[in-house]
């Protein structure tokens, strides 16, 4: 059973009555030439004895011998279908009848619509078998989505996508192939929220992105037969463990948070934003000593207890920091360091020794645009950062969660 046909005219009718037969469509578009067109009245009288009545509407080419103009008026006749509204999945182009140039082009306009096709065909044939199908021997024969099977470039390009960090785009096209395949779909659309997952996740939105990953059903990619797919989701099931992990930390800073800022600016790096890469390690040395200051010495630099700063800066700081509006004291990243070196602690020490390549990157991101500057920040002073941060001690870069490669 069929909402709709597309049905190329040619030949002889009889292929056509017994195709609308089978299907028993509400609508039919007749694409036919001018020399087939009368095969129409034919063709409905027919079906009409045998029970099947439907609603049609007719498509002509003018030069069965022209592909393009055979093309043109074929993506009018799927036109002609789409604009009633049918759903994909309830359509069949059959392609029996008509020129070579004509089945050629009807397949062409309809093949990335998601519609499924049939053929007449039959066991015998005049000419000695070489010729068209005896009348009364026609037999249907209804293929595949051939999406399923011409996807396979498509399906490719969202592992490209992905790997590029084009998750959005990628995202889009796993929707768009879901909408089009019909053997695949489910598969596209897991496929999908995973890819938004990793999309949500490189925004920081944490919990969003964990129940994204939880829609995509893992467990039942890891079992199914796509091997692609299966190695993704088994790769993706350990980013969802430290992802879960994190969700329970991100609203204050902390070593996993810390890891993930990072991952996050080697992602822009890789994507060729050095500006944007360096934003975040920049942010990731401040965290680094929010981190320190409230893990080692319960300070929190939002809002430090006083009694918790060292005597020896303590009226300083509060003298400097302490927010007149709330009464807070809330100190930035370079006080928050003085007080790490302060207490002693290796992290404050360490930066102290090594204030001075920080301040040299520090000026060369003042140079950009999307700081103080009108210049174009160099991946030198993303390297550069880089190495600061890893040699300051708290975290190693082998323990970031990098998102895992895709190869659809």
């Amino acid at each position: 059973m069929a909402d709709a046909m597309i049905v190329s005219v040619g030949g002889t009718p009889a292929p056509i009555v017994k195709s609308i037969g089978h299907f028993k469509p509400k609508f039919v578009v007749f694409f036919a030439s001018q020399d087939t067109a009368d095969q129409v009245t034919a063709i409905k009288s027919e079906t009409g004895r045998n029970g099947v009545t439907f609603r049609s509407e007719m498509t002509l080419v003018d030069d069965v011998n022209d592909l393009l103009t055979c093309n043109d008026k074929a993506e009018e006749a799927v036109r002609r279908v789409s604009v009633k509204g049918h759903h994909k999945d309830d359509v069949i182009v059959d392609y029996t009848g008509g020129t070579k140039n004509m089945s050629v082009a009807l397949a062409l306009a309809a093949i990335t619509h998601g519609f499924s096709f049939s053929y007449v065909g039959g066991d015998e044939r005049t000419k000695s078998g070489t010729g068209t199908v005896i009348d009364g021997q026609e037999r249907v024969y209804q293929s595949v989505n051939p999406w399923d099977l011409l996807g396979i470039e498509e399906k490719k390009k969202i592992g490209l996508l992905f790997n590029q960090c084009q998750y959005k785009a990628a995202k889009e096209l796993a929707d768009s192939l879901a909408n089009r395949s019909t053997r695949h779909r489910t598969l596209f659309r897991k496929v999908g929220f995973l890819v938004e997952g990793y999309y949500l996740w490189d925004l920081f939105r944490h919990k969003q992105a964990l129940e994204r990953f939880g829609k995509a059903r893992i467990d039942e990619i890891i079992e199914g037969e796509d091997r692609g797919a299966r190695k993704f989701a088994q790769e993706t099931q350990h980013s969802v463990a430290f992802l879960e992990n994190l969700t329970k930390e991100i609203s204050k800073p902390s070593r996993l948070l810390l890891l993930d800022l990072y991952s996050n600016a080697e992602r822009r790096i890789r994507e060729g934003k050095i500006d944007d890469a360096i934003f975040r390690l920049y942010r990731l040395v401040e965290m680094m000593a929010q981190e320190a200051l409230l893990v080692r010495h319960a300070i929190d630099t939002s809002n430090v207890e006083i009694t918790r700063l060292p005597h020896a800066i303590r009226q300083a700081i509060v003298d400097k920091y302490k927010n007149p509006r709330d009464g807070k004291v809330k100190i930035p990243q370079a006080a928050a360091f003085e007080l790490l070196a302060a207490l002693n602690d290796p992290l404050g020490c360490t930066f102290a020794e090594n204030i001075h390549r920080f301040l040299n990157v520090q000026q060369a991101r003042n140079y950009s645009y999307l700081a103080h500057g009108f210049g174009s920040s160099k991946e030198s002073t993303y390297k550069d950062l880089r190495d600061f941060v890893l040699g300051l001690g708290t975290l190693e870069g082998a323990d970031a969660p990098m998102f895992p490669e895709m190869a659809l």
